[in-house]
């Protein structure tokens, strides 16, 4: 008997279902374990459309960068361990409200949606209520967080049967009914212990609290009191935490280290694995904290590399790059460019700013650069560079210029504030220096996190990026607190000239970086405080 199947085209599809269309939409995304880094790209684009997002407690601030400007956020709360803010049904209703005004909605969760993150039952309130939803996975903390702690869920001659469970069993579970329109309590399936196999591996999840009876139970079963067992909190974050035992003893020393939620538990012998295999506590900088004062734009690559190396790092710039009018001044700059006998560049942000100004089709003097960051930033934005100078501060320049600079003329486009060795250096030489300045930098006070962290002492590291960065985050503190919270954490710096503002400002660097560049300095932190 042959059957005959419809095939949609994309001409097929209801244009209600679809997002952007003046119709509200939903995202249901998973945000992963925890660690930025580790939420899906899909996920980062759908952050990119909303113009709601809906967050637990448990998802990182951090991947709300993906979002566009003026983004609502609504802080949910839901964790694993019972604390909320809002209740599953007022989630619910919120959903079903945002959606019926028009608005591109994000409901982001940790871990995966439809994984014990109870995106089903959301899912099923948008359907009853004809709201049109996408399910984007996300990266469950089930499989992702104990190979953070080196465990391995199978493994050929330890397990081939994974068992997942929630410590949650038999709860009542909120749930909004669809046509009565309001909300109904009903009992979710409890878990039958009796069921799972020893043999293999069961995974637990929001079940600290609940570990010391779900550890007896499976004990009275006849489970073997030797089988390994392990607990992480924090599972991928920086602060993850790893209590290691046995079934007999796993509660015991989860209670003596004062181990709580978000935590994943795993029972079997590939817990046993993790000893050997655990490669992330490993990491030099694990249970560090580095406080990140670079500007916002231009923080990400630092905060990558501390955090590669195990680090939490809190993100808080201090300075903000305001661009400068073009003026009369830069006006004449640019008619009489080819005047000049080179263009000197001695920052990122000059490079950027200077290339705004120029455009690309402009025919130039040559163009030299301090440092190849610097070199990298032109060339981003194809202007050619003649000469790059090796030493990462002006002195460099300078030297790679060389002594017969006398008639030269030179066009320095910086900061509206600066150091003027250059100026000073080169027309001592014989040559003429214009200085063009493209932009200042505005002092950003601190975040509410960095300075509470700061003040509580739970900060191991702060990295200076160039001495307007000095000045700016220790003008936030009186001398007293800067001696205080430098007693303790330790000062790391770029290069001398920022070294040299600090110690003017009563605070010793512990470490500089060798070359002034950001991987450099990652390396002087890790020099500072990482685990030898």
């Amino acid at each position: 008997m042959s059957r005959s199947f419809r095939v949609s085209t994309p001409n097929a599809v209801s244009r209600a279902t679809l997002p952007g269309n003046g119709k509200g939409f939903v995202y249901l995304v998973g945000a992963g374990p925890g660690r930025v880094d580790l939420m899906t790209v899909r996920g980062g684009e759908c952050l990119g459309r909303a113009e709601v997002v809906v967050l637990d407690a448990l998802v990182d601030r951090r991947v709300l960068k993906h979002c566009r400007a003026g983004v609502k956020i609504i802080d949910a709360g839901k964790r694993g361990d019972g604390r909320v803010r809002m209740r599953q049904p007022e989630i619910n209703r919120l959903l079903v409200r945002l959606a019926r005004a028009g608005k591109t909605v994000v409901r982001l969760k940790g871990g995966d949606p439809f994984f014990f993150g109870r995106g089903a039952e959301e899912a099923e309130v948008l359907v009853d209520h004809g709201v049109p939803f996408e399910v984007v996975p996300g990266v469950s903390a089930a499989t992702s967080v104990p190979g953070f702690a080196g465990i391995p869920l199978t493994h050929r001659g330890h397990a081939s049967v994974v068992t997942v469970v929630t410590g949650h069993e038999g709860r009542e579970n909120p749930y909004l009914g669809e046509t009565a329109g309001q909300a109904v309590r009903r009992r979710g399936p409890g878990v039958d212990w009796s069921k799972i196999s020893s043999e293999g591996t069961l995974v637990i999840l929001m079940g600290i609290r609940q570990l010391p009876h779900i550890a007896r139970r499976l004990l009275g079963l006849g489970w073997p009191s030797s089988l390994p067992a392990a607990a992480v909190q924090w599972g991928s974050w920086a602060h993850q935490r790893t209590v290691r035992g046995t079934l007999k003893d796993i509660a015991q020393r989860v209670r003596r280290e004062r181990l709580g939620a978000p935590a994943v538990i795993v029972v079997g012998d590939v817990a046993g694995l993790g000893k050997n295999l655990n490669w992330f506590e490993k990491r030099p900088l694990f249970g560090k904290t580095v406080l990140v004062t670079r500007a916002r734009d231009q923080a990400s690559h630092l905060s990558a590399l501390l955090e590669e190396a195990g680090a939490r790092v809190i993100e808080s710039p201090v300075l903000r790059i305001v661009p400068l009018p073009l003026g009369p001044d830069g006006r004449g700059f640019l008619r009489n460019l080819l005047s000049y006998d080179g263009v000197l560049v001695t920052s990122a942000n000059g490079a950027q700013l200077f290339a705004k100004r120029v455009g690309t089709s402009r025919a130039l003097p040559p163009v030299f650069a301090v440092g190849p960051k610097t070199a990298a930033a032109l060339a981003e934005e194809r202007i050619p560079v003649q000469g790059v100078a090796d030493t990462f501060q002006a002195e460099g320049m300078m030297e790679l210029l060389g002594k017969n600079v006398r008639g030269r003329r030179y066009l320095f486009p910086r900061a509206e504030e600066g150091r003027e060795v250059l100026v000073a250096g080169l027309t001592r030489r014989g040559a003429r220096v214009d200085l063009w300045p493209l932009y200042r930098t505005v002092p950003v006070p601190l975040t509410k996190e960095a300075r509470a962290a700061l003040r509580a002492g739970t900060v191991d590291a702060v990295t200076f990026t160039s001495s307007s960065t000095a000045n700016s985050l220790l003008g936030n503190f009186s001398a007293p607190d800067v001696h205080r919270i430098f007693s303790r954490a330790q000062a790391v710096s770029i290069g001398p000239i920022t070294s040299h503002t600090l110690r003017a400002r009563g605070v010793r660097p512990t470490e500089a970086a060798r070359e002034a560049t950001v991987e450099d300095l990652a390396r002087a932190v890790v020099r500072a405080v990482g685990v030898r």
